[in-house]
């Protein structure tokens, strides 16, 4: 039976149900009454630092919810932190006073890593939380690449989980979450973390990173909820009319529009339609809609929505927004009512080439309508002349027109594709033709991510992930860290050459290949530096700690030692090392 939904401030004040499981840990439940000690650690742990802001990355769900809490408590407030990266360390330095979480190496900031866990007696009372405190801020890029912050208050994080319980609570019941998406982002930590606790469900602490982890969770549970997003849906494996084990009662998909076909996949796999949430970490949740039964989105219960009538773009007013102002989203809508309305694409991004304007928005509409391409950004490139460029994903027969005709021979017939629309100065000149669009860990594809395939960085920069050459990764990002140190995003993308043929009950990319992408990223980054680089003499300290499955997003990170004619490569995912060695040249460098 359901208990009521509690609000996220007096979750802890009254606990009636001390033995209530709230998580899944390896299998086991652990109860309310272990969270309330738990949030007690965090919170003396968090009071002996005199630091309002923490940055927080903690891999364990059930870890993270009562770090989380034991911080509201002690008055902090945390900055959520996509992963532990040197480089998002920096960027958040400023920002913050101390860090709370899974941190092993020597930093600069203070450091909360595991609280002692306190003798255990009797539970302690909790205060009610007050509603404004700044509870979290959402470190985003958007589809700028620029970092954003977005401070949130408990009141809001309160009035969005309580929305999403109203329309789904019952459809759920007391189902465990089972989430693909990590805690340390808005999405994950509103459905994965806050609606669970709120409604009464356990969630399952682990992140399923494969499909496999997933399902056999399910296969154990009574009943499941899956969130997950579009990226996740479109790369599920199984084979054709095979069904999901476990019961599934709600699949929850958000971050990207879901295409039809996967939405249908969902269904027919799952065994319920697929409910996607619009909405984004500035405005909260907007709307839902299950693209099997109608493509019409409905608003979450209080907002509404109308469209301006001089751009088209979609108007919110929303209680989440902390105003009831009119808020022009950067969407096109039809707007049906208050409460409907079909997403028309984002609003027109307009550039000047030559002298002309042309159309962003209008370019990548007329690609994605070739039957061979099934996404594409249009990108403007500032250099000797400013010009149009794209990065066009290909599906399966486009892959084998790539294979057979070449890159030019496709890219100029793209271009052909335009020239009825376009005015020829416009066309784009350079092409990057991919298998994916290079999204991020929460399915968008930020401008970022875009713009480092065009980045030729003195004409060093790898051109990996197209299509013709199937022995390399999906180049997703690019980010020096110091002057003989890059790190790489990387996709491991299932059609990879070392997935054919081999190891077909569990792909793992094998151990040589890691090594021949690092050689390879070595010698087209480092160029001249790396002197004397085709005489190469020997491999040190080579580990292989865990597999690397298809599908993974890794970040490989390259640091040369010109004075000692080597470099040094580590493959990681910001948490979980892979592997890592030195490749050694016979003659000395010269220093850099």
């Amino acid at each position: 039976m359901m208990t009521e939904p509690k609000r996220l401030t007096g979750l802890l004040q009254s606990v009636v149900e001390p033995d209530r499981v709230v998580a899944l840990r390896d299998n086991t439940g652990v109860t309310m009454q272990d969270f309330q000690h738990r949030v007690a650690d965090w919170q003396l742990a968090a009071e002996q630092q005199p630091a309002a802001v923490f940055g927080v990355y903690i891999k364990d769900t059930f870890e993270f919810a009562a770090a989380l809490f034991g911080l509201w408590y002690a008055g902090k407030t945390a900055l959520l932190m996509g992963d532990r990266l040197p480089a998002t360390i920096e960027q958040i330095k400023g920002r913050v006073g101390a860090l709370a979480g899974d941190f092993d190496e020597p930093l600069t900031l203070p450091v909360i890593r595991q609280p002692e866990p306190a003798t255990r007696g009797k539970v302690r009372s909790f205060p009610a939380l007050d509603p404004a405190h700044p509870a979290v801020i959402v470190l985003t890029s958007g589809s700028t690449g620029t970092p954003k912050l977005v401070p949130m208050a408990l009141a809001q994080l309160d009035d969005e989980v309580a929305m999403h319980e109203a329309q789904w609570g019952l459809v759920a019941g007391q189902s465990a979450v089972i989430g693909t998406v990590s805690h340390q982002h808005i999405y994950g930590l509103l459905w994965r973390v806050l609606w669970p606790l709120a409604g009464g469900r356990p969630f399952v602490s682990e992140l399923c990173q494969y499909a496999e982890d997933a399902l056999a969770h399910a296969s154990r549970l009574p009943s499941s909820v899956l969130v997950t997003t579009p990226s996740h849906l479109s790369r599920w494996p199984c084979q054709t009319g095979e069904k999901a084990e476990g019961n599934w009662r709600l699949v929850v998909s958000s971050t990207a529009p879901l295409a039809l076909e996967h939405s249908v996949f969902g269904r027919d796999y799952f065994g319920v339609p697929v409910t996607e949430i619009f909405g984004s970490s500035e405005t909260g949740g907007i709307a839902w809609r299950q693209q099997t039964e109608d493509e019409v989105w409905t608003t979450l219960k209080g907002i509404a929505v109308d469209c301006d009538p001089e751009s088209g773009a979609l108007l919110l007013q929303s209680p989440l927004l902390g105003h009831q102002n009119w808020l022009k989203t950067g969407d096109r809508a039809e707007v049906f009512d208050r409460n409907r309305f079909r997403l028309l694409g984002r609003l027109d991004r307009i550039a000047k080439i030559e002298g002309k304007r042309v159309s962003l928005t209008r370019m990548e509409s007329r690609l994605t309508a070739h039957p061979r391409v099934t996404e594409a950004r249009v990108v403007v490139l500032e250099g000797r002349r400013t010009e149009t460029a794209v990065v066009a994903a290909l599906d399966e027969s486009g892959q084998r027109w790539l294979e057979t005709e070449g890159k030019r021979a496709v890219s100029r017939a793209l271009r052909q594709w335009l020239a009825d629309d376009f005015e020829t100065p416009v066309l784009p000149r350079r092409w990057r033709l991919v298998d994916a669009l290079p999204r991020n860990a929460q399915g968008k594809v930020p401008q970022h991510n875009l713009m480092v395939l065009f980045d030729k960085s003195g004409g060093t920069t790898p051109e990996a992930g197209v299509l013709n050459d199937n022995r390399l990764p999906v180049l997703l990002g690019q980010e020096w860290l110091a002057a003989n140190q890059v790190q790489l995003h990387l996709r491991v993308q299932p059609e990879l050459a070392f997935f054919q043929g081999h190891f077909d009950e569990l792909p793992v990319l094998p151990g040589v290949a890691q090594i021949h992408w690092a050689e390879h990223y070595a010698r087209a980054l480092f160029n001249e530096k790396l002197a004397s680089r085709d005489t190469f003499s020997r491999m040190e300290t080579v580990k292989f700690q865990e597999l690397i499955r298809p599908g993974r997003e890794v970040f490989m990170e390259l640091t040369l030692q010109p004075e000692r004619s080597r470099f040094v490569f580590r493959l990681h995912d910001g948490d979980t090392a892979f592997s890592s060695g030195r490749m050694v040249f016979d003659a000395l460098q010269e220093p850099i």
